[in-house]
């Protein structure tokens, strides 16, 4: 059962987003402007769409999530941690406020660069990441295997934007280092989010707000050129350290790693 679902989120995911993303690159369409805007902002929320489906499909219950202050906190300070101790590390602290103030005015002022942080992937993925296949995930693998996993397709998911001309991936290359350290952050990263939605108990809005403040924190800290390699490694720390203070949960009466 729990194998089919996955299969089912996976067609029903990437006809949601690969498709509408081949038109756009076939068509020769610009996805940041009107139509094609439109087009490839549905097209990435095809993962929480994907799980919204399934869950209407199946009528299956959704997990009641208990606000805390310590998962919000620690949500926030997990996901911008590593970019701003390498924006520390690389010298590049000083040129912040005036690259973060750019940005910021860029976005439309504070209130716009908030929402699209949150809507431009934490809200549009993380109800299917975390949300629907993580907790599937979790019934056959431990919590390192879960991440691996999950960091796996995350980033095969992404591979279309560094093909489709207009997306900040393409500008960057596929074949770059730009790439080669976003896609080996997604390990560590998902491990996080699973420390905090599972262990810390913040379910998917945790996971939002992780991946929201990764996301802020990324475009508010000046580029940071090889810097990328340590804000992996800082990312790839925050991950050990986490799972070093990962301990059993009980389920159904059971102990589960």
């Amino acid at each position: 059962m729990i194998k089919r679902r996955l299969v089912e989120f996976a067609v029903v995911c990437l006809v949601l987003t690969w498709v509408p993303w081949g038109v756009l690159g076939v068509l020769g369409v610009d996805p940041g402007e009107g139509v094609g805007m439109l087009v490839f902002a549905l097209a990435a929320s095809g993962p929480s769409l994907a799980a919204l489906v399934l869950w209407v499909r199946h009528r299956e219950r959704r997990r009641v999530v208990r606000w805390s202050g310590v998962w919000v906190v620690a949500a926030v300070v997990l996901g911008a941690l590593p970019p701003l101790v390498a924006c520390a590390l690389m010298g590049e602290l000083p040129a912040l406020p005036a690259h973060a103030g750019s940005v910021v005015a860029g976005a439309g002022g504070v209130l716009g660069a908030a929402a699209y942080t949150f809507l431009a992937g934490p809200v549009a993925e993380e109800f299917g990441w975390r949300g629907y296949v993580q907790p599937r995930l979790r019934e056959y693998f431990g919590p390192v295997g879960t991440a691996v996993v999950l960091g796996v397709v995350w980033g095969l998911w992404h591979v279309p934007l560094y093909l489709l001309d207009g997306t900040g991936q393409h500008d960057d290359g596929l074949f770059t280092q730009q790439a080669l350290t976003f896609f080996l952050e997604l390990f560590p990263l998902s491990f996080v989010m699973l420390f905090v939605t599972e262990r810390l108990r913040g379910g998917v809005p945790a996971a939002i707000l992780v991946h929201a403040s990764w996301n802020l924190t990324q475009e508010l800290v000046p580029p940071l050129g090889r810097g990328e390699w340590v804000e992996l490694l800082v990312m790839t720390s925050v991950a050990g350290v986490l799972l070093t203070c990962w301990t059993p949960v009980r389920r159904g009466g059971r102990v589960a790693a």
